[in-house]
């Protein structure tokens, strides 16, 4: 039996799709991720300042906890074919500019990856408020406390007490809450 590891995914777009607005494709998203991980919990939905390429709309960005049996090139492999569901086509897309949706792995259990198609942690992990943010709102809702009032997620090598910090530095990103996890439906 193959074991499960936790897993942080990072949700995103700022482009609508023909026929969907992007608070639909992230549900939509998160039904099809549902498919192949066992989504845990979910944060709420962040309208945040484009970042890195900066002329274009605001994103609605989320990250979701999950379990997975596939391995990290497996789960890329998926998460690649979930995008293109949803109209992404990175052959005709400026880097860092407007996508339907992007999904990264940003954390992988206690897993280090760093290959030319994949690097875990995300190599940008410590430095996207619209990542640690909503991933701060899954620390203070689903952690267990563990000594020293430290909040961590089972399966995974950060704590709140880390995320905290990191966002410390991290002022003037642009980010405000704008659905509550509760609320979010997929």
């Amino acid at each position: 039996m193959t074991e499960m590891e936790t897993v942080v995914l990072g949700l995103g777009s700022n482009r609508d799709s023909e026929d969907l607005t992007s608070m639909q494709i992230l549900s939509g998203a998160c039904r099809a991720l549902s498919g192949f991980v066992n989504i845990r919990s979910w944060s709420g939905v962040y309208r945040t300042k484009a970042m890195y390429y900066e002329n274009q709309n605001d994103f609605l960005n989320m990250v979701v906890c999950a379990e997975t049996d596939l391995s990290p090139h497996r789960l890329l492999d998926k998460i690649h074919i979930v995008e293109a569901r949803f109209g992404r086509d990175r052959t005709l897309e400026i880097r860092n500019g407007p996508r339907t949706l992007d999904i990264d792995i940003e954390l992988f259990g206690f897993c280090r990856i760093n290959e030319a198609d994949l690097v875990v942690p995300h190599e940008k992990f410590g430095e996207r408020a619209f990542v640690l943010k909503p991933l701060l709102d899954i620390f203070m809702e689903c952690a267990d406390v563990k000594e020293g009032g430290s909040s961590y997620l089972c399966g995974l090598p950060y704590d709140a007490a880390y995320v905290e910090k990191s966002l410390s530095l991290l002022a003037g990103q642009g980010i405000e809450k704008i659905l509550d996890s509760a609320d979010f439906r997929f």
